[in-house]
């Protein structure tokens, strides 16, 4: 299995997602996820162990049953040469698959809001999606890129505690020019 194919799949996706805090059993697992049958985590978890994504952190006997907990032992990312060779068919499909896992956890966002009998706040929530189309050479996005990168890897070493909540930022850049036109 390519490796594209092992991360940017809805279901492993937000398995590898939901192992990111830390080493969790099926049950856990299942509960993170409670709308993916309990069977289908089973045969996701046997793809993402074998691909070496995963790993088992530990095991225990529970009421004679071993138990495994699995742990994310990779941050799910496709390098540009595990993409290199794709053709734009499958480089579509995987971008329709990302995009569906966030659709799905905007869904869950509101969901959650709404079932709280809460009003849904985007500026309290620190929430919002934007598009912005602005004139940049290669060296200029390589910079911004790095101080994107620079700023976002601060944040990623933090821990969950005091008024931390977690979050999620996703980021699609492309260019845009027509045929005939740069505007």
């Amino acid at each position: 299995m390519k490796k594209a194919d092992l991360i940017i799949h809805p279901v492993r996706l937000r398995i590898m997602q939901v192992l990111t805090a830390k080493a969790l059993n099926t049950q856990e697992i299942s509960d993170g996820l409670a709308d993916v049958p309990k069977s289908s985590i089973y045969r996701h978890l046997k793809l993402l162990l074998e691909g070496g994504l995963i790993a088992v952190a530990e095991t225990n006997l529970v009421k004679g049953i071993e138990e495994k907990r699995y742990q994310l032992v990779v941050t799910p990312h496709l390098s540009a040469d595990d993409m290199a060779d794709l053709s734009a068919s499958e480089h579509l499909n995987y971008f329709n698959a990302y995009l569906m896992t966030l659709l799905r956890e905007y869904a869950d966002y509101l969901s959650a809001a709404e079932q709280r009998n809460r009003r849904i706040d985007l500026l309290a929530d620190r929430v919002g999606y934007t598009e912005l189309h602005f004139h940049a050479s290669d060296a200029e996005m390589n910079t911004l890129q790095s101080e994107i990168n620079a700023a976002v890897l601060k944040l990623v070493k933090n821990e969950s505690g005091d008024d931390r909540r977690r979050q999620k930022m996703a980021f699609i850049t492309h260019p845009t020019e027509k045929k005939g036109t740069d505007k």
